[in-house]
């Protein structure tokens, strides 16, 4: 989780798009995150959980926009497990729980972030295919109400960050 929030970070400190830097450097980290586990046989949703929790995080350290990045690297942690032949409902799972588990930290709003997470891993899964959708689909709604019924629903601390610095 630190590699990756570490990484991005210093990859987009001082960029003049952060947004824009923080999507592209994010798909970039959870995709090779995720390939490189699948190489040396790792778990992909364990890998995905604290990739996206690292994404995050990072998110909030710049200022970035903190939905933007659940959705786009769910997205892209779906979509990588589906090429390298993983458990795509698994780590569509896990990235929910990590978003939650990052919007804990944070003091974010986690029932907001957990549905933007949600919606990319709803995304990504209807692209591959029918079936993959309607099983993520179900996954994705047992593992949101799972964060919810763990405290973390819509009412939280602080409203999630939906703001980018200039």
């Amino acid at each position: 989780m630190n590699l990756v929030k570490n990484t991005l970070v210093t990859a987009i400190s001082g960029a003049r798009d952060v947004g824009g830097e923080m999507g592209t450097a994010a798909v970039s980290a959870v995709r090779g995150s995720i390939r490189a586990a699948s190489e040396i046989g790792a778990d992909l949703g364990a890998v995905a959980r604290y990739s996206i929790m690292g994404t995050i995080e990072a998110a909030e350290q710049i200022g970035g926009e903190l939905g933007g990045a659940a959705r786009s690297a769910t997205r892209d942690a779906v979509k990588t497990t589906r090429d390298v032949g993983g458990d795509v409902s698994r780590v569509a799972s896990q990235a929910i729980q990590g978003t939650a588990d990052a919007a804990r930290r944070l003091g974010a709003d986690v029932g907001s972030l957990v549905q933007d997470a949600a919606r990319g891993a709803v995304e990504a899964a209807d692209r591959i295919g029918s079936a993959t959708g309607r099983a993520v689909r179900a996954t994705v709604a047992e593992a949101v109400s799972g964060t919810k019924a763990l405290g973390g629903g819509a009412n939280s601390s602080r409203p999630a960050r939906r703001r980018r610095r200039a």
